[in-house]
């Protein structure tokens, strides 16, 4: 009787045990925090989970079933508002550590006790190095104290870097971090040529691809192939911005840039003047553009399009998004005269090259 007491004991100590090594335990120290209360959000097998966190003069504790590393988000309270902290969650002691005064501080907060965190926040800071390089750049051809001939190669490598060379180079570099998976998932979202996609997911360590968050990229990968290069561009039918309905298949025979974009998008505005340059450049020659606007707000999509002098026709559904597995603006695909993919996501000085290539050859 003794032995099966003691078994039950053991048993119920090993599952206890278990059950712990299975959570995040969260500890912070805030410094300028007067909020009683904040929030942390996070995916956990499809369910979005949001937990009221309790907060005592900046310190707080919190306990969350989390085994395998996550990407969460902490509310934190800056200047009477919120502030999203973005960090991966993952099981163990963890501590965050530092001060909401001001934006520096928050971006300077500490998180340890995460392996995972460390991997991104040296991807991070790699990241901002880069930015960094290209504002200085820009700034030395704004004063004129630079050649634009030689700082435009050295901004466009810089640029492709931060876009997305730099996230694939952590992803080889790190086969087994989960980093990567939330790396590849946003070059995913962002259009990134499937064959490129699908080697980086490929090159992953077994655990990391059979895991729910590399299920979830799988699936990203299948609708990405969906719309590859090489393959044809599903077609529509949607009213212009004077009510008359356009196809793709009205393009035929022309180079064509499918582009995505809306009013408040500033990247989208950005790159308006590139694109009309473009046409100007290779209009006459078989070259057009469609603009497919996300925005909700007509009145503002059509002054847009006035500001921006934009010739090109002009269609509005955000629908269409989903349509072509579409996360984010801005957005483009480059179609051949029988609409099927040349290139996707090509913009500033790689949309020109791709057309200057493209025409020079006509």
């Amino acid at each position: 009787m003794k032995n099966k007491i003691y078994l039950l004991l053991m048993l119920l100590v090993f599952s206890v045990k278990s059950q712990l090594q299975a959570q995040m335990r969260l500890s912070g120290q805030l410094g300028g925090c007067n909020a009683d209360s904040i929030s942390l959000s996070y995916m956990l097998n499809g369910k979005t989970h949001n937990d009221r966190i309790a907060v005592k003069n900046g310190a707080f504790n919190v306990i969350a079933p989390i085994d395998t590393p996550v990407m969460a988000t902490l509310k934190l309270p800056f200047q009477g508002q919120s502030f999203d902290y973005p960090f991966f969650a993952e099981r163990g002691e963890l501590k965050l550590r530092g001060s909401v005064d001001n934006l520096d501080s928050i971006m300077n907060l500490s998180i340890t006790g995460a392996p995972t965190q460390n991997v991104f926040n040296a991807y991070i800071k790699a990241r901002m190095s880069l930015i960094k390089q290209a504002d200085s750049l820009d700034a030395l051809m704004a004063n004129g104290s630079a050649d634009s001939t030689v700082v435009k190669p050295q901004l466009f490598k810089i640029g492709q870097m931060i876009s997305s060379g730099l996230a694939e180079q952590y992803i080889r570099n790190n086969p087994k971090s989960y980093v990567s998976l939330h790396l590849l998932n946003l070059l995913i979202s962002s259009r990134i040529d499937y064959d490129r996609a699908n080697a980086l997911f490929q090159g992953m360590d077994q655990s990391l691809k059979k895991s729910s968050a590399g299920i979830s990229v799988k699936k990203g990968l299948s609708v990405l192939q969906l719309s590859a290069t090489g393959k044809p561009l599903k077609s529509f039918s949607i009213a212009d911005i004077d009510g008359k309905m356009v196809t793709l298949a009205d393009y035929k025979g022309k180079i064509v840039l499918v582009d995505f974009w809306a009013s408040w998008c500033v990247p989208c505005r950005q790159e308006n003047p590139n694109l009309l340059e473009n046409y100007n450049k290779h209009h006459a020659k078989g070259f057009d553009i469609l603009g497919i606007s996300c925005d909700t707000d007509v009145a503002k999509w059509k002054k847009a399009v006035n500001e921006d002098r934009l010739p090109w026709k002009q269609v509005r559904d955000w629908e269409i998004l989903k349509y072509y597995g579409l996360q984010s603006i801005p957005s483009n695909f480059l179609l051949d005269g029988n609409g099927n993919i040349l290139a996707i996501n090509l913009r500033g000085e790689e949309l020109t090259q791709k057309l200057d290539q493209i025409f020079s050859k006509k």
